[in-house]
């Protein structure tokens, strides 16, 4: 027994000393490893080894079995491997002549650009005589002096021509609370790259008078009555008298060499902000008026101020000099302000011309001196050091230092009141106008952008280009356009197009492009007009699908029921069936190296042109399928076929071989081809993304890696090697980069993406309607419009976007930093503001304000909608965030400790910023303060102490009474012994037995599930009659009552979602007589009708049910529809059907009867709808909307599944399958699946 005491002594004194050591290591702290970067924008493509003779079972992208390709003979096509093969050749006198017909000469020809205006060679030009300028000299003005001086509107005289000193008045300065800023919107009819800002979006006021880009990029926006706003692509902050702004009309900005920010306004005077406070200088702090028109700081740092009445304030920091009339000046009100290169002011002003002031002397230039009007609105000197004069009512005057040249609306300008003017980087000059919009002038011609083109209103009143050469043009009435001349411009038939659909596009030798339209026949464009040729000019057909220019200069147009017109620029030819074609729709055209012409149609394969005979090849010759849709020639002249459902025939002259997802593609549906200039092919599919194949594996690129669309129309490199698709969803700029790193290959790409916010007018681009001319300027036709976009002036942003902290809110709460509160103020500790934002410096913060949400910012005007961002808290967490667009990242429960927030951008150029890093402390609560862990620590050891004390003699005292009580237990113990082997060996025995029992069970339960798997239609069947489908089918137990069902009859194609009572073992067993019942309903009394169907299986089932002795009430609800072509019958059993269309969903109740035995039976409906291309039809059971889950453990419910339907349907059907599943895993979570689950999905595409 003494052995027992020290044996417990021991084991609790072992324990308390873990117990300690477990203390010390949970105070410790080890420091995470932090990631270096955020996870990459996008993965690394799939690649697959080409598989042509073994053959691939699952598509390397769906994970969906690959299905045989059945040909119209009915064999299944050999892929993989070459077949010999032989085309057919059709003899000259089996078939007719081809027609010769004259062209007729087109009616008219349409100019392209109707808002371009050659500037006549005639200018006026009027010499200036410097003798006699009149030239005023300023002599030093004594400050006694009575004779300089004004009045301002105060009644105060202010001496002019003197300094006077200033005292700046600060102001109680509030911080605006950002408001989110909407994307910049497109007017309808805007053919360029032209979006506009507007109170809708944001703008504090539609009429922006001033603009000024600062140092960060920030843009500054001066309204009459809106204030200022401070836009960065995400937000605006608006500034207004409430903030501390001296008046709410701004007329002109100005960001000093301190970067303070100067605002002249209209009867406040000036409003300095130094990105903390406002300082006003008025006439009471010394200005000369109080509506200051212009400012410029020139090259010594010193302000100008030009305003209306006062003449001039010149403000060096500390006191102002005032220059009117008196001093020199032509004229008080002075409207603009320009220093040029050689120090040198020149001073608008409205009525006084301009004058010149060189420091000394004051040099009037009026209209008697060859100005074209005397009231000077706006004034820039260009890079060669002319100076442009916008006039109000003159137009534009040029001096070059010797003469005066005039531009008005008789040489080309749009207006002749001009106010304002800028000189991109490019040389060009715009000038913005009072009613005219904007005219651009490239030294030959005036091209104008008005409300026709896009702009949001024609009265320009402010023009800045920004860093990325954007140019901002602010409106009077029309908010702000953003012009973008670097992206895509567009034609369409107020340009003088034929038609707005452009199938077809081609370059001749000439240099002219020939654009085939749907229904317009053929444009043909020299650079400045359009030429139209139709049926009545000759052409076979106004539909032209694909169009080439062959080795001599003719030109082939295939068209859509016409077959194909050759044109030799006098004479239309045509060859349809009846001259040898195999089919008189023409996809596609190519000329081999041998001077062989070869037809893709649709329906009749491919047909080679000698000259003199066409031969054809189809699926009886050997190709994969009869609609040919694309066609190239490789480097080793191999023709390449793309067919709608056969893969990628390749021809080399003796045998085709067919590439499809057995071998690795990754869709069976080729719309375009493309050979690159290291001679990989790229087939662009429909639904599979783009496969790029170098002759021994296949690479996919998908919307997984970055495509807009799984559908590629079209696919066409440019001279510098970068690829370009087209796809359902607008473009995408694709740069794939393979380089050498020691002896591996390094694969890296870039994706950009453009899409309507990036210039587009529409993103329905049709296949192989796609050039790229001699002038390296790229054509896609859609159906919208014909765009271009020029390569030589595009160019996306090579640098990454500077990213800086905009402000923090503090428990979900917006706070001014610069104006806190007392209370907060006392509890929240830090050393400053940062300048321009609204975040403290140094913060520390109490354990209680340990919710913090930072907003942050970025720019990058070439793409700001494309910056995306990335973040981490260093000290609780070691990766950065999923890149988003969300400018904001929000913590909520943060414990005590010291913190880096960093923050990434990443915009067009594909590479991070800089991290921005902002490092705070949380501070403990008391009881976490170092005395009272002291304390703590104390406290435990004493606990331990007295423990341990009582325990001993608790030990002790216990020692004498286990004496005793084991002599008595022993014998007990023994019994109990003996009694538990007893028992074991019986539980045993029965364990066994339950166990043989469960097995034969399962086993019974798991050949149910085959028999039940054997009666369900097999994909591909499924495939074979409802290629765009899904079936989402989930049993609650191993077998299920719920069933799909499907059966050919007639032509038409019988398909039902069907619920039998319960589910598991009861419900299977329902579900076979049920099963039974539809196809006997079909098979044995050929009803192809639904409700005829649903009534004679009601028939059957109850037959079959009262074969039992029992009264049996099970039963099926069923949606039961017949597909046929474009019409569809559908009858129902408490399940209804949703047909969406046109992002619409038709809900169609059934009948409130159940297949089995029921009260007063009724006929079952059958319903008819004809449905249109694009229609999704859903019929389901209730399992899906029946399932509990969600944060709350709620219903799904019909109304939530309608949304989720109706959210996916730009995805293809698989897609939709995959997120349909994973949103019904995600809702049930953790529960348990409560009922049978089925959900078939299908797309109509009408042929």
């Amino acid at each position: 027994m003494l052995s027992l005491y020290h044996f417990e002594h021991n084991k609790l004194k072992t324990k308390l000393i873990y117990l300690l050591v477990l203390l010390f290591l949970a105070a410790c702290t080890s420091k995470k490893t932090v990631d270096e970067k955020p996870v990459p924008l996008l993965p690394l493509p799939q690649k697959n080894e080409a598989n042509p003779y073994n053959g691939y079972t699952l598509n390397a992208l769906t994970g969906n079995s690959i299905q045989p390709i059945i040909l119209e003979s009915g064999d299944s096509l050999i892929s993989g491997i070459p077949i010999p093969v032989t085309g057919k050749v059709i003899h000259p006198d089996s078939v007719s002549m081809p027609i010769n017909v004259p062209a007729n000469p087109p009616d008219s020809i349409y100019n392209a650009y109707d808002n371009v205006y050659k500037v006549p060679t005639n200018l006026t030009v009027i010499p200036v005589n410097h003798n006699s300028l009149t030239t005023i000299l300023l002599d030093e003005i004594a400050q006694k002096d009575t004779l300089h001086h004004l009045i301002n509107s105060l009644g105060d005289t202010i001496k002019t021509g003197v300094t006077i000193p200033s005292n700046a008045k600060k102001i109680k300065t509030t911080q605006a609370q950002p408001t989110a800023a909407l994307p910049p919107r497109f007017k309808d009819d805007a053919i360029n790259n032209m979006q506009y800002l507007d109170v809708d979006q944001g703008m504090a006021s539609s009429y922006v008078k001033s603009i000024l880009e600062d140092k960060r990029g920030n843009l500054w926006f001066g309204t009459y009555g809106g204030g200022v706003s401070m836009y960065n692509g995400k937000t605006f902050t608006h500034f207004t008298e409430k903030e501390g702004l001296s008046n709410n009309s701004v007329l002109s900005i100005v960001e000093d060499k301190s970067g303070n920010l100067w605002f002249g306004t209209y009867g406040g005077g000036v409003s300095m902000y130094n990105g903390k406070t406002f300082t006003h200088f008025t006439e009471k702090e010394g200005l000369s008026n109080n509506s200051v028109l212009s400012i410029v700081e020139d090259k010594s740092g010193k302000l100008w101020f030009g305003t209306d009445g006062g003449g001039v304030s010149m403000y060096n920091g500390k006191t102002f000099t005032h220059f009117t009339e008196k001093e020199g000046l032509s004229n008080n009100s002075v409207l603009s302000i320009v220093e040029d290169k050689s120090g040198n002011f020149w001073f608008g002003t409205d009525g006084g011309g301009v004058s010149m002031y060189n420091g000394k002397t004051f040099t009037h230039f009026t209209e008697k001196e060859g100005l074209s009007n005397n009231s000077v609105l706006s004034i820039v000197e260009d890079k060669s050091g002319n100076l442009w004069f916008g006039t109000d009512g003159g137009g534009v005057s040029m001096y070059n230092g010797e003469t005066f040249t005039h531009f008005t609306e008789k040489e080309g300008l749009s207006n002749n009141s001009v106010l304002s003017i800028v000189e991109d980087k490019s040389g060009k000059l715009w000038f913005g106008t009072s009613g005219g919009g904007v005219s651009m002038y490239n030294g030959e011609t005036f091209t104008h952008f008005t409300e026709k083109e896009g702009l949001s209103n024609n009265s320009v009143l402010s023009i800045v280009e920004d860093k990325s050469g954007n140019l901002w043009l602010g409106t009077s009435g029309g908010g702000v356009s953003i012009y973008n001349g670097k992206t895509f411009t567009h034609f369409t038939e107020k340009e003088g197009l034929s038609n707005n659909s452009v199938l077809s596009i081609v370059e001749d030798k000439s240099g002219n492009l020939w654009f085939g339209t749907s229904g317009g026949g053929v444009s043909m464009y020299n650079g400045e007009t359009f030429t139209h040729f139709t049926e009545k000019e000759g052409l076979s057909n106004n539909s032209v699908l694909s169009i080439l220019e062959d080795k001599s200069g003719n030109l082939w147009f295939g068209t859509s029921g016409g077959g194909v017109s050759m044109y030799n620029g006098k004479t239309f030819t045509h060859f349809t069936e009846k001259e040898g074609l195999s089919n008189n729709t023409v996809f596609s055209i190519l000329e081999d190296k041998s001077g062989n012409l070869w037809f893709g149609t649709y329906g009749g394969g491919v047909s080679m042109y000698n000259g003199k005979t066409f031969t054809h090849f189809t699926e009886k010759e050997g190709l994969s399928n009869n609609s040919v849709l694309s066609i190239v020639e490789d480097k080793s002249g191999n023709l390449w076929f793309g067919t709608y459902g056969g893969g990628a025939s390749m021809y080399n002259g003796k045998t085709f071989t067919h590439f499809t997802e057995k071998e690795g593609l990754s869709n069976n549906s080729v719309l375009s081809i493309l050979e690159d200039k290291s001679g990989n092919l790229w087939f662009g599919t429909s639904g599979g993304g783009a496969s790029m194949y170098n002759g021994k594996t296949f690479t996919h690129f998908t919307e997984k890696e970055g495509l807009s669309n799984n559908s590629v129309l079209s696919i066409l490199e440019d001279k510098s090697g970068h690829i370009w698709m087209s796809t359902e969803s607008g473009l995408t700029n694709f740069i794939y980069v393979i380089s050498a790193v020691s002896k591996t290959k390094k694969v890296s790409y870039t994706l950009n993406l453009f899409k309507k916010n990036d210039g587009l007018k529409g993103m329905d681009f049709f296949a192989n309607s796609v050039c790229l001319d001699s002038k390296n300027r790229i054509w896609w036709g859609s159906g919208k419009s014909l765009t271009m976009l020029d390569l030589n002036k595009f160019g996306s942003s090579t640098k990454p976007p500077a990213v800086y902290l905009r402000q923090i809110d503090i428990n979900e709460q917006f706070i001014d930093y610069r104006n806190i509160t007392d209370s907060l103020g006392n509890e929240i500790v830090f050393n400053g503001v940062q300048r321009f934002e609204n975040y403290p410096l140094n913060l520390e913060l109490p354990y209680d304000k340990n919710h913090l949400t930072f907003h942050f910012a970025a720019i990058d005007w070439s793409a700001s909608h494309k910056i995306q961002y990335s973040f981490i808290m260093e000290g609780l967490n070691t990766t950065w965030s999923q890149p988003s667009l969300e400018a904001k990242a929000d913590y909520r429960n943060l414990p005590y400790g010291t913190y880096s927030f960093k923050v990434l951008a990443i915009g067009e150029s594909g590479e991070w910023s800089e991290p921005f890093e902002y490092t705070f402390t949380i501070h403990p609560p008391w009881w976490y303060a170092s005395w009272a862990l002291t304390m703590y620590a104390l406290g435990a050891l004493l606990l331990v102490f007295v423990f341990v004390r009582w325990r001993t003699d608790k030990l002790k005292k216990r020692q004498k009474e286990l004496e005793i009580e084991v002599d008595n237990a022993t014998y007990e113990i023994r019994e109990q012994k003996e009694e538990v082997e007893r028992q074991k060996a019986y539980v045993d025995k029965a364990y066994g037995e339950l166990e043989k029992k469960n097995t034969e069970i399962l086993d019974s339960i798991n050949y149910a599930k085959r028999i039940q798997s054997a009666i369900l239609p097999p994909t591909k069947l499924v495939k074979q009659y409802l290629d765009q489908s899904f079936i989402l089918y989930k049993p609650k137990d191993i077998v299920a009552g719920d069933f799909y069902w499907m059966e050919p009859s007639e032509g038409r194609v019988l398909f039902a979602a069907a619920d039998c009572t319960g589910h598991g073992v009861p419900g299977a067993m329902v579900s076979v007589v049920c099963n039974n019942g539809l196809n006997r309903s079909v098979r044995e009394n050929g009803l192809t009708d639904p409700g005829e169907i649903l009534n004679k299986t009601r028939e059957i089932v109850i037959q079959e049910f009262e074969k039992s002795e029992e009264d049996v009430k099970d039963g099926m609800d069923i949606s039961l529809c017949a597909l046929h072509g474009n019409k569809l019958q559908w009858a129902g059993a408490n399940n209804p059907i949703w047909i969406i269309r046109n992002e619409e969903l038709l809900e169609t109740k059934p009948n409130k009867q159940a297949i089995g035995k029921v009260d007063n039976p009724m006929p079952y409906t059958t319903h008819e709808f004809t449905l249109e291309q694009g229609d999704s039809i859903y019929i389901f059971t209730d399992g899906f909307q029946d399932q509990f889950g969600g944060e709350k453990g709620k219903k799904f419910k019909p109304a939530n599944f309608k949304k989720l339907l109706l959210s996916i349907q730009q995805e293809s059907m698989n897609k939709q399958h995959e997120i349909i599943n994973e949103a019904f895993e995600n809702w049930m979570g953790d529960l348990e699946q409560l009922d049978d689950v089925c959900v078939i999905g299908v797309k109509i595409e009408l042929k």
